[in-house]
């Protein structure tokens, strides 16, 4: 599997949006624990929980449909998943910058905000990296070929003399 650091970091961060906009949900139901185990204490009651997990849950989604096309097979599947995670980890920075700046109800989303400043940092440095080393090289074959072509050209462009010394040898 190719993209390790960004299909790392972009599994991380849907699934802790995932599970977190879960949790919203079944507070909104009235849940407080699911099969015995007690849930995290809500964001918000009524419209700010519910829009905090309609966030991190079409975050969730956006983050795995670009984790989908990252490992697609065309060139534009890929760049398209590019965009779309990096998109994806934008909508989280602004998260995490809304509750550094405003409080709640992001802030109860992230506990600790530097762990989750150093997360995005990360995020943001594996999804470079993994641009950087798997950038796409489609069109090598036809620089190739046109490399030759261009050294075809000059060469028949040189005009050729006869070499006096060798002609007068034989």
């Amino acid at each position: 599997m190719k993209r390790i650091p960004t299909t790392f970091a972009l599994s991380t961060w849907a699934g802790f949006l995932a599970v977190t906009g879960a949790n919203e949900i079944l507070h909104l139901n009235g849940h407080l624990a699911v099969g015995g185990v007690l849930l995290e204490s809500p964001v918000g009651i009524g419209l700010v929980g519910l829009g905090v997990s309609l966030l991190c849950i079409g975050t969730a989604a956006l983050l795995a449909v670009a984790l989908i096309r990252i490992h697609g097979g065309t060139t534009a599947e890929v760049r398209q998943g590019e965009l779309l995670s990096f998109a994806g980890i934008g909508v989280c920075s602004a998260m995490v910058i809304a509750a550094t700046l405003f409080g709640v109800p992001f802030a109860a989303v992230f506990d600790r905000l530097d762990l989750a400043f150093w997360s995005l940092g990360l995020s943001l440095l594996a999804l470079a990296f993994d641009g950087c080393i798997f950038a796409p090289d489609e069109e090598d074959e036809l620089d190739e070929m046109a490399f030759r072509r261009t050294v075809a050209a000059i060469n028949a462009s040189i005009p050729r003399q006869r070499d006096e010394r060798r002609e007068g040898d034989r």
